[in-house]
């Protein structure tokens, strides 16, 4: 997890040079030419409980100039629209929280993907996803705000129960300087006590550093669909983790716990403890969003806010992809890939050196707390799990052949996409350039354009992406086989969406890397300082001169990629950064749809395996690896 925060600084220290970054770049368009999937509006039907902890930053001081938070009841009518009443509390209107209400609409996907009216701003827009028990997580990262919204479904008090493991972040007083996070245990005797709390976290105000705060006769106790965790107030707020009391909700199940100081602007989330936690229970897609803080000044501010929502594809055997769509103070969203690595003890409780990592029960959720001056809240809900009968395209099975970023991802013209599903279509390989539009006796349409096809088999689809598909938009992806077609499935578009082919099917471990004399680089075949090597990637967007979808690309002259931000490092085994010299990029010559990069390695790179990372406009991956001598 720290190479994954110096990745993210690598990426936001290119950005902040960059004018294609700035908080002005249009990463999404506001009315997009194809139309949000909203089959799975029902999913949100009801009460909920929210609470959505907002921010806005001066994008060269990185002070809060408002903070905002909401706490009440969104209301939704499981058709599109929603009704919210609570209280919020905003900087730019006072020190105390008022009524407030408000409304707007929303659309789910089929894959569980979500948008919502920003409820602070009613011309922004939330992102994210809904979990499989009804949850929602979400991020506005496409505007100028820093944010987290967190919404469950309100349940009885009687739901309340057992232990819980806690994550949370706070903003004392709308101050970044006075940020602060941690976790700790309750323990509900089911009759309105916590009894005694040991929480663990660090205050920026206090110089940083991990520390302990022990607190007793912690209670709890309900009016209505919400309730009160009483934690004893401090006598200096400003010198504790947490202090006074906060609203919260529990979820039907009795799962997880939501809340925060109406008068404040913390999140704490809770998710039911587990004492027989293993890796396997962390299996399939997550929908994910943090509020995070950093204060070690590496960005040149004294506060580094960020936030991004996204989603995580767990193998259940301990590793992972993630992505995120990330945005901080200073910079506008993009896209973000890396490997994931977890390994949970029975108690579902453990910390890698950066993160405090909590598994709620079943797996149905994962939290993770910051440590020093990385102030994290992340949270994080497992998605609907799905299935169906004929030609079925899996809603959270399409990604990028390359590095199999999950379905938060943006996708791009040019890009290989798998479609993973069921009687996709038979057993059939493409045998020819340029490629077939039917394959197996099943086409795929792209916003009902003809996708090329790679590969078809009944369970999985290789699909190049049409050319002519609109940037910063949407992609409906839709599988025929036989005469029959599938469930349509629709995902984010960007121009580019890159990502490194690796020797194995996932994109996870050894880059598709070579020397000069086409030879593997490999452990026992390094790489060294100087040489020029090659590999190859996928999702590099549009080149000059075109090339027809799905035809080889021509030798003289090379189709060379378009992207005036196109750059590759090596992050080695000492953890430094070490960017490489790019002597080409274009459409490798004989092949269809595959980018080849030619590169000189610099000095100075450590022996021993590194990633080999490689950034777009709209994106950055970090997963496949490299070994160097």
């Amino acid at each position: 997890m720290e190479r994954i925060r110096a990745a993210r600084k690598s990426r936001e220290n290119r950005a902040r040079k960059s004018v294609m970054f700035t908080r002005a770049f249009p990463a999404r368009k506001a009315i997009p030419q194809q139309s949000f999937d909203d089959s799975a509006d029902g999913m949100l039907d009801g009460a909920y409980f929210v609470r959505h902890v907002l921010t806005l930053t001066d994008s060269t001081t990185s002070a809060i100039t408002r903070a905002v938070s909401l706490t009440g009841t969104m209301t939704f009518d499981g058709k599109g629209t929603y009704s919210f009443t609570g209280q919020e509390l905003d900087t730019n209107v006072g020190t105390s929280p008022a009524s407030y209400t408000v409304s707007g609409v929303y659309a789910v996907t089929s894959s569980g993907l979500l948008q919502l009216t920003n409820p602070v701003d009613t011309t922004d827009v939330e992102y994210g996803g809904v979990g499989g028990s009804n949850q929602v997580i979400a991020s506005a990262t496409e505007g100028a705000y820093d944010d987290i919204f967190v919404a469950v479904p309100e349940g009885p008090a009687s739901a309340v129960a057992g232990s819980y493991q806690a994550g949370f972040i706070d903003y004392l007083n709308g101050d970044a300087s006075d940020v602060r996070d941690g976790y700790f245990t309750l323990s509900s005797n089911g009759s309105g006590s916590f009894g005694s709390v040991s929480v663990n976290g660090a205050m920026a105000n206090q110089g940083n550093t991990n520390t302990t705060q022990n607190l007793s006769g912690v209670t709890y106790s309900f009016s209505g669909p919400t309730g009160t965790i009483t934690f004893p107030t401090a006598s200096n707020p400003a010198a504790e983790l947490v202090s006074g009391a906060k609203t919260f909700a529990v979820s039907p199940d009795g799962n997880i716990l939501v809340g925060g100081n109406a008068g404040g602007f913390d999140l704490i989330v809770a998710v039911k403890s587990t004492s027989n936690a293993t890796n396997t229970m962390v299996t399939g897609t997550y929908f994910m969003a943090a509020l995070e803080n950093d204060t070690s000044g590496d960005c040149g501010a004294a506060n580094c806010i960020d936030s991004y929502y996204g989603s995580v594809a767990a193998t259940g055997q301990g590793t992972g992809t993630q992505h995120q769509r990330y945005t901080a103070f200073d910079i506008a969203a993009f896209d973000y890939t890396a490997d994931l690595a977890y390994n949970f003890p029975s108690n579902g409780m453990y910390n890698d050196g950066v993160f405090e990592w909590m598994l709620g029960s079943g797996g149905e959720s994962v939290l993770l707390s910051g440590s020093g001056t990385y102030y994290t809240l992340i949270v994080g809900f497992a998605a609907q799990t799905y299935s169906g009968s004929g030609v079925f395209l899996n809603p959270d099975g399409i990604v990028n052949s390359a590095n199999f970023a999950p379905i938060t991802n943006s996708t791009a013209p040019g890009e290989y996409v798998s479609l993973f599903g069921s009687d996709l279509a038979s057993n059939a390989p493409a045998s020819s350039l340029p490629l077939p539009t039917n394959l197996g006796s099943a086409q795929v349409t792209v916003n009902s354009a003809m996708a090329p096809l790679l590969l078809a088999s009944p369970a999985l689809v290789t699909a190049l992406i049409p050319m002519g598909t609109v940037p910063y938009d949407l992609a409906t992806f839709e599988v025929s086989a036989n005469g029959s077609a599938s469930n349509a499935v629709t995902l984010y578009t960007a121009s580019t969406a890159p990502g490194v082919y690796a020797t194995t099917s996932n994109g996870i471990g050894p880059a598709d890397v070579f020397h000069t004399n086409y030879t593997l680089v490999s452990a026992s075949n390094p790489a060294v300082a100087g040489e020029t090597l090659f590999f190859y990637a996928n999702g590099l967007g549009a080149t000059s001169p075109t090339v027809s979808d799905g035809a080889a690309a021509p030798t003289s002259p090379t189709a060379a990629v378009l992207d005036p931000n196109l750059a590759a490092d090596i992050f080695d085994s000492a953890g430094n950064y070490n960017q490489v010299t790019i002597v080409s990029a274009v459409l490798a010559p004989g092949l269809a749809g595959v980018y080849q990069i030619n590169f000189t390695v610099p000095s100075g790179v450590a022996s021993g395996t590194g990633y080999l990372e490689l950034s777009t406009t709209d994106g950055y991956t970090s997963e496949a690896k490299i070994t160097m001598q």
